[in-house]
């Protein structure tokens, strides 16, 4: 990485000796009067002539006020210099040189530099040290011009900023020196320099001791005047500020980065009051404003994702064009259009930001007055859409990697029985040279010849039981509405009052008939934009109506802005059975990896379900057998019983009654997993494993065969497979646990429903005895083995 390089300094006691002359302008007048040709050369003559008379505006020029005493002279000399037709509209003037000090200046300058509501100043912060060190390099690349007849760039430009403190409109300005009648004479000897040393000299440029001690300032003196003008540089030094600001990451993630874009972007089309919004988007679905990079002009706690869709946003997403709204008071109504009208805007603009053929996100701009933005003004803006895009998908890979880290610290963890082949893997692209292979990432990560293990154990009538604790909830909130609208009219007859009782009365009606799809949403919406707003109404104006409208305000969620108390009491009963599932596996894993190492991953639904693999590729030194896959086997029929006992003992904990159904899926056939790196999971690897991995997303709703029978049931285990031989091992497990009395005689034998992508499946049935609890709250088994069962 390329470092600045600190500069060298100490400019406090660095003296450039100047003064002011009007020398060598009035060499020029000389000649120009000499030559005879010149369309002013008489304007010249006279003003010679009238120099003559004040002989001291010709030699050097010690007190400033003698200017201003013959003001007349000066302007006119000025002339020649400045051109006096546009003085009006240009903004120029001439200084001292080295010093602050403006002897001249058109009236433009004047009107602005002289005016309270006009505020001039550099644009970029330098600090008094800093503005010295500029002059004393200015001064020594003259120097180098005209005194060693070396050629150097020493015109360089500074950009200032101004603004207009009345309407905080901001421009840009170049100020450019003329350095025609400047000249720098020597003190004493003249000290030569190879051209090898001049080099060095700018070889050297931060070093400023180094530049003093070759040529020291003091052996120079600067004698004339420096001609500066400015000109208007907004959109250059605004577009370059911009990209150079774009550049790092965290001007895009932080709230003074972004304020700072905001506002060059007000500069460069000319309106103070412009906002704007920026948003990095994977997908146009709903986790749109989940992104951590998201400055949208309404906040999330405002609109919600799903009410972007369908919207003009949508559109200019997946047509990848700009989209102009002129006046949202004559756009088509919806939630989003009625969000900004509330925020006072009328213009909008939306441009998707595209990079390689794919939106990576958008930028949208505003005002509150209708139609003030269009093409014209966001054209300006064009060179600076892939920059954005750009800028804007580095820092959402950013986030991203950094969101990655924190899941792969706390939740995706490699698991330990095949960390080794990843470790394996990073070892050899460190030590591969290849730039080609470097920049393919990691080699696959794949193990074949894998015996799968799957089993679940899912909430039974999860469904329906969330359904009815969403149609209680909604039941006692309309009641209570109803009630709070009815005791509204004792209070005070209005007309829209008995509008809302009716849709309250139909609402009503339609949960207890029983939700269908969309009437949450519609419910929800109702509650939350007629009722709670008449509410507040019947509230701030009635005082008897202030304690039934704060009593119902307090029992609805907040957040969601309805009854949460049976769906509550559903959730916390669910998630408290996938606690006690999950913690159960986690316990009996720590026993069966002792088996043997497998891998072995779970997750939570409306249950919990895991996927585990065995056989020799995903180990490294020890030696597999297929005893080992026995007593997995044994160890997960077994686990499955456990996990029976323990909700039925936690059944009198719950809120709500829920039970679990519990399933095994056999499958005998070796398979292949792949690792995803865009995923960070393994998956099934080769179309013909892909039937196991249907089989085993649709088994839960697997129907007996000639029935409407679900083959998972409370209180019983269903051992699912394809093959009869594979059950055959099974059957020996069966007759062991009746042995131990964990479950009963009943072993029930079925044929299944063909499945989608998946036919010809069977299961066992085996029921869980209850009264056996032997299994209940152990913490250490006997070791598990097959030794003792003929298989």
């Amino acid at each position: 990485m390329k470092t600045q390089k600190k500069i060298n300094r100490n400019v406090n006691d660095t003296v450039i000796k100047t003064s002011l002359s009007f020398e060598f302008l009035i060499e020029e007048l000389e000649q120009i009067v000499l030559n005879g040709k010149y369309p002013l050369f008489e304007s010249a003559a006279k003003l010679l002539a009238g120099l003559d008379n004040i002989p001291e505006l010709k030699t050097q020029i010690n007190d400033i006020s003698l200017l201003e005493k013959n003001k007349d002279l000066v302007d006119q000399m000025m002339a020649f210099v400045i051109n006096p037709l546009t003085g009006t509209t240009a903004m120029e003037g001439a200084t001292v040189p080295f010093h602050k000090t403006t002897f001249f200046s058109t009236e433009q300058l004047r009107a602005i530099t002289n005016k309270d509501e006009y505020k001039l100043e550099i644009a970029k912060n330098h600090d008094l040290e800093e503005k010295q060190l500029i002059k004393i390099y200015f001064a020594y690349l003259i120097i180098l011009e005209q005194i060693y007849n070396y050629k150097t760039d020493f015109n360089i430009p500074l950009d200032f900023k101004l603004t207009n403190e009345q309407n905080q409109t901001v421009q840009y300005f170049r100020k450019n020196f003329n350095y025609k009648y400047l000249r720098v004479g020597t003190v004493g000897k003249l000290k030569r320099l190879t051209d090898e040393q001049l080099k060095k000299l700018l070889d050297n440029i931060s070093d400023l001791s180094y530049w003093r001690e070759t040529l020291p300032l003091e052996n120079f003196e600067f004698n004339g005047f420096v001609h500066f003008s400015f000109t208007k540089s907004t959109y250059d030094f605004v577009v370059s500020e911009l990209k150079s600001n774009l550049l790092d990451n965290k001007t895009i993630l932080t709230n003074e980065g972004f304020e700072l874009i905001q506002n060059h972007i007000r500069a460069l089309i000319e309106m103070p009051n412009l906002k704007i919004g920026l948003a990095a988007i994977d997908q146009f679905d709903s986790t749109i404003n989940k992104s951590l990079i998201w400055k949208t002009l309404i906040d999330r706690s405002k609109l919600s994702c799903r009410e972007y869709s369908g919207t003009f946003y949508e559109q200019a997403m997946l047509e990848k064009k700009i989209v102009i709204t002129n006046d949202f008071n004559e756009a088509e109504n919806d939630r989003v259009v009625a969000e900004f009208l509330n925020h006072g805007i009328r213009s909008h603009v939306i441009v998707p930001l595209v990079l390689d053929g794919e939106t990576v996100g958008m930028l949208e701009f505003a005002s509150e007055n209708k139609g003030e933005l269009d093409m014209v003004k966001i054209s300006r803006l064009k060179e600076l859409f892939p920059v954005f895009a750009v800028a804007l998908k580095r820092s959402k890979n950013e986030c991203k990697d950094r969101e990655s880290a924190v899941i792969q610290q706390h939740f995706t963890a490699i698991h330990p029985s095949v960390e080794w082949r990843f470790r394996e893997a990073v070892v050899n692209l460190m030590n591969e040279n290849s730039t080609e292979k470097l920049s393919t990432g990691i080699e696959p990560v794949v193990f074949d010849n894998i015996i799968p293990i799957f089993g679940a154990s899912d909430i039974h009538s999860s469904t329906t039981e969330r359904n009815k604790a969403i149609q209680s909830d909604f039941l006692e909130q309309l009641e209570y509405a109803r009630e709070i609208i009815e005791y509204g009219k004792l209070v005070n007859e209005m007309p829209f009052l008995d509008a809302i009782h009716f849709e309250i009365k139909n609402f009503i009606s339609t949960v207890k008939n029983g939700l269908k799809a969309g009437d949450e949403f519609v419910i929800i919406e109702f509650l939350k934009n007629e009722v709670e707003p008449a509410f507040k109404l019947l509230k701030d104006r009635f005082q008897e109506m202030e304690k039934p409208v704060n009593d119902y305000l307090q029992k609805i969620d907040t957040e969601n802005g309805v009854l949460y108390k049976k769906r509550k009491e559903f959730e916390d009963s669910l998630t408290l059975i996938n606690k006690v599932i999950g913690k159960i596996i986690d316990d009996e894993q720590i026993d069966a990896q002792k088996i043997f190492p497998h891998y072995f991953e779970k997750y939570s639904t409306d249950g919990v379900e895991y996927n585990a693999y065995i056989g020799q590729s995903l180990v490294k030194k020890l030696k597999y057998n297929s005893i080992y896959l026995k007593n997995i086997r044994l160890w997960q029929l077994l686990l499955k019983v456990r996990i029976a006992q323990e909700i039925r003992k936690l059944q009198s904990e719950l809120p709500v009654k829920l039970d679990i159904t519990q399933l095994i899926l056999v499958h005998s056939q070796p398979l292949s997993i792949a690792f995803r790196q865009d995923e960070k999971k393994f998956d099934v690897a080769g179309a013909y494993n892909i039937r196991y991995e249907i089989t085993k997303k649709r088994i839960d709703k697997a129907l007996i065969k000639a029935t409407k029978e679900r083959i998972t049931e409370v209180g019983k285990i269903a051992i699912i497979y394809s093959h009869a031989d594979e059950i055959t091992e099974y059957k020996k497990y069966i007759d062991y646990l009746i042995s131990l009395g964990l479950i009963s005689q009943n072993v029930e034998n079925f044929e299944l429903e063909d499945l989608t992508g998946a036919s010809g499946l069977r299961a066992l049935r085996i029921e869980v005895n209850f009264e056996n609890n032997s299994l209940l709250g152990i913490k250490k088994r006997p070791e598990i083995s097959v030794d003792r069962i003929q298989i």
